[in-house]
């Protein structure tokens, strides 16, 4: 679009507003999600402490593999597909230690807090940030690396899209997961 002669609504602002817009929108779909979830988190009060730090985590952790994929895939590093590459292979595995220790962090840190202050010993809360964290994780670290794969290639700049795609996309898959171990464990 041109506004006397220059140029106002250009690439990156559509492509800044569509993942914005995304953004929003999944919040949403979120926020639904976990209206599912809390009647569950009710059963063990530690998940509160623990579903702040979980849903911020994936997104962090997601977001900032998009945005280093990114960086390499502009300095050409790296090519837009999955092939034996050191450097996609170290940041593939950093994230995934990452995404560990933290998750056990998590777990051991609400597992302290639900002890201290609401008098209650639940030692599963430390196995549920774990195995939550695992079914995130194969369903995020590949749509991550493939979505900023795809956008690179399709002419689109992942700095643009991945993180509030990505973010968005870890709240409602870190949601999904907490439920799937919830309906499992209690």
């Amino acid at each position: 679009m041109k506004i006397l002669g220059k140029r106002v609504i250009d690439k990156d602002f559509k492509e800044i507003f569509t993942s914005e817009f995304f953004s929003v929108t999944g919040g949403l779909l979120a926020g639904i999600f976990l209206l599912v979830l809390v009647n569950k988190l009710e059963l063990i009060p530690g998940l509160f402490i623990l579903l702040p730090g979980f849903l911020e985590m994936h997104g962090n952790i997601f977001g900032s593999l998009a945005a280093r994929l990114g960086a390499l895939l502009h300095t050409k590093h790296i090519k837009p597909k999955f092939e034996h590459n050191k450097i996609l292979y170290i940041n593939i595995f950093s994230s995934i230690l990452l995404l560990i220790i933290v998750s056990l962090f998590l777990g051991v840190f609400s597992y302290i807090l639900n002890k201290v202050l609401f008098g209650n010993d639940n030692p599963i809360l430390i196995l549920i940030a774990i195995i939550a964290a695992f079914i995130a994780l194969v369903i995020e670290l590949p749509l991550t690396i493939f979505t900023t794969f795809w956008f690179f290639k399709n002419g689109y700049d992942p700095d643009d899209i991945m993180g509030p795609y990505i973010t968005t996309i870890g709240d409602i898959v870190s949601i999904f997961s907490l439920l799937i171990v919830m309906l499992v464990v209690i």
